[in-house]
């Protein structure tokens, strides 16, 4: 396949080629669209049935009569998956849906090139029977475009951006009511957002998956050839396992739900003074979702309690405050020679040890615990289905040998190699605090 770092000279060459095919705009003109965006006086609004409407979203689709109960308005999906029920779902509870499209490797198969335009084309008219199908189910919201195509097999390479282009085209032919939107992460966004506006027309929206501040993209929104164009937060929490500290063995470190509490309520703030071209945003996970660890960026736990982001997001939809809030798990530590540690934590294989974590309750409700100990979980993309991960990646209950609430002793594994012990905290009011800690197990 051919890339960006070959000549200048080709690369505008096949750009050209890539115009050709996969440019230009819509010539019809849909006078009365479903969902709208207009932009006046140098602001969008987006529009539905012709009332302003906000998106005040969550993505994921599990929980979904909690987001409406909670004050929230939409849903995002990342596939067809399972659509039928969800947009059928989602509208008997008044919710929208960003309904997504996968795209590109490798959604498309491995073996796919995106250089090979019958292939491409191919794939393109395989996603027009779900459009034709759904266009018209009064759920939709807008189109999701891939998302992350650029970064997940798609190497960071413009003809990406074409590609993404020419389903966006198909999409609009053939359902000129809703608008298209993709979604980027910022890193490989950041780089090339003077030129994407160029290349993808047929994108109404642009999605940026954001897991830091949202002050980071004002300058790609708002500066010299920035995207200057309607766009969401299509994915925000918690700081991402790829951008946290680590411990010296590699294991990313999880911050307290207390902090991702924080961190959200910051975020939304920040993101919601934009009323120039900021459309709304999708909290992301809304569910239970493994990824680095099962409690990174689940808002729920697997038995769906709700977690102090949860908390959070009722009031921001609403402005209503939860009744009972989630307990608080202040530190988790592990007893060694050293004392109660909780930073770098090396064990010798197939010892006792004691775990003990301090937890607090706002209304001071009976706590019951969970622990669990579980391999370190190689999480990244490509790994996550690999069947020696999924069986790896299991709570070693075993080595739990004594259980006191909130303390609790254990062996270590008897393998060496990088772990993790958490301990979970139920309220009995429906709510749940999580947190953990990576050790290490050396042979002795």
């Amino acid at each position: 396949m051919f890339h960006i770092s070959k000549s200048l000279k080709t690369s505008q060459i096949l750009i050209c080629v890539f115009l050709v095919f996969s440019c230009g705009k819509n010539e019809q003109e849909n006078l009365n669209p479903t969902v709208e965006i207009r932009y006046e006086e140098g602001r969008a609004q987006l529009f539905r049935h012709g009332e302003p409407y906000f998106i005040k979203g969550a993505g994921g689709t599990d929980q979904l009569e909690k987001v409406a109960m909670y004050g929230g308005n939409s849903i995002r999906t990342w596939s067809l998956y399972d659509v039928d029920r969800i947009l059928d779902e989602a509208h008997k509870l008044g919710l929208t849906v960003t309904l997504g499209l996968e795209i590109g490797r490798p959604h498309w198969g491995k073996d796919f090139s995106y250089w090979r335009f019958w292939e491409v084309d191919q794939k393109i008219e395989e996603l027009r029977p779900f459009i034709e199908k759904y266009k018209d189910h009064p759920a939709l919201l807008m189109w999701g475009v891939g998302n992350e195509v650029t970064r997940y097999g798609g190497g960071g390479r413009l003809e990406i951006l074409y590609i993404i282009n020419k389903v966006a085209k198909m999409v609009k032919e053939v359902d000129p009511n809703h608008p298209t939107m993709t979604a980027v992460d910022f890193l490989s966004g950041k780089t090339k957002i003077g030129s994407i506006e160029k290349i993808i027309p047929n994108i109404d929206i642009l999605g940026y998956n954001i897991f830091k501040s949202p002050l980071d993209i004002h300058d790609a929104m708002y500066k010299n050839n920035g995207w200057s164009k309607a766009y969401i937060i299509s994915e925000w929490g918690p700081t991402g396992h790829w951008s946290i500290p680590n411990s010296e063995w590699g294991a990313p470190i999880e911050l307290k739900n207390s902090t991702k509490r924080e961190l959200m309520e910051k975020h939304w703030n920040l993101m919601n003074n934009d009323s120039v071209f900021f459309l709304g945003s999708y909290a992301f996970y809304w569910g239970f979702k493994h990824e680095a660890t099962h409690t990174w960026f689940s808002l729920f736990s697997s038995d769906g309690s709700e977690t102090e982001s949860v908390n959070f997001l009722r009031y921001a939809w609403s402005g209503e405050n939860t009744k009972n809030l989630a307990p608080i798990v202040e530190n988790l530590f592990i007893e060694t020679k050293e004392g109660l540690v909780s930073d770098n934590v090396y064990l010798a294989n197939y010892q006792d040890y004691t775990a003990v974590a301090t937890v607090d309750d706002p209304e001071g409700d009976a706590l019951t615990y969970k622990w669990e100990i579980r391999h370190e979980e190689n999480y990244f993309i490509d790994e996550i289905n690999k069947t020696d991960v999924k069986l790896n990646y299991y709570n070693m209950k075993y080595l739990i040998q004594k259980v006191e609430d909130n303390k609790i002793q254990f062996k270590s594994p008897k393998e060496e190699g990088p772990y993790r012990i958490f301990v979970f905290a139920y309220d009995g009011q429906g709510n749940v605090a999580s947190y953990n800690i990576p050790f290490y197990v050396f042979m002795k």
